[in-house]
C-alpha cells in the first residue's frame, strides 16, 4: 500500500505490472515520459487533496488539457493519441497489483493499457485518498497517463 515514503517504488511497480500485461500480449513496453509524469502526478494530487475522483478537474481540466499544459503535446501540427486511467483503493485494494488487476478487469481501462498505439506513459500516486471515498481507511489514489505524439 502506498505511503508518502515509497511513492517512487509504488509507481515503478505499477509500470512494471502494466508492461507485463502488454508484453505478454505481444505489445511493446511503454517508456516513461517526464512531461506525462507531471500531468499524472498533478492530477493525482488534485483528486487526493481536492476530495474528488474524476478525469475532469474542478476547473474543467481534461487529460488532454493537462498534457498540453506540461508541453507533452505542443505545436499546431502535432498528431496525438492520449488516454488516462484513474483508480483508488483502501487497504489491500490500494496495492499496485490490485489497482492494475482492477484496470485489466475494466474494458475501458484495459483498452488503454493494451493500446498498441501508445508509446509513452507515467503514473501519479498519492497515499492520501479523498475522505469522501476512504472513510478513514488508509489507501492510495492513482493516475496513469498514456500517449503518443508525432510531428514534433
Amino acid at each position: 500500500m502506498p505511503t508518502k515514503h515509497d511513492i517512487v517504488r509504488i509507481r515503478a511497480a505499477v509500470l512494471c505490472l502494466v508492461d507485463r500485461e502488454r508484453v505478454t500480449r505481444g505489445e511493446h513496453a511503454l517508456r516513461v515520459n517526464a512531461r506525462l509524469q507531471v500531468a499524472a502526478q498533478r492530477h493525482t494530487f488534485s483528486m487526493a487533496f481536492g476530495n474528488y475522483f474524476e478525469h475532469r478537474g474542478p476547473g474543467g481540466q481534461t487529460p488532454l488539457t493537462r498534457m498540453r499544459q506540461t508541453g507533452y503535446i505542443n505545436g499546431a501540427h502535432a498528431a496525438f493519441v492520449v488516454g488516462e486511467n484513474i483508480a483508488w483503493g483502501t487497504l489491500y485494494l490500494a496495492t499496485p497489483r490490485a489497482i492494475v488487476a482492477a484496470w485489466m478487469a475494466s474494458p475501458e481501462h484495459r483498452a488503454n493499457i493494451l493500446n498498441p498505439r501508445f508509446r509513452d506513459t507515467a503514473v501519479g500516486v498519492s497515499a492520501h485518498v479523498p475522505s469522501a471515498l476512504c472513510h478513514g481507511q488508509q489507501g492510495g489514489i492513482y493516475t496513469q497517463d498514456f500517449g503518443v505524439v508525432s510531428g514534433r
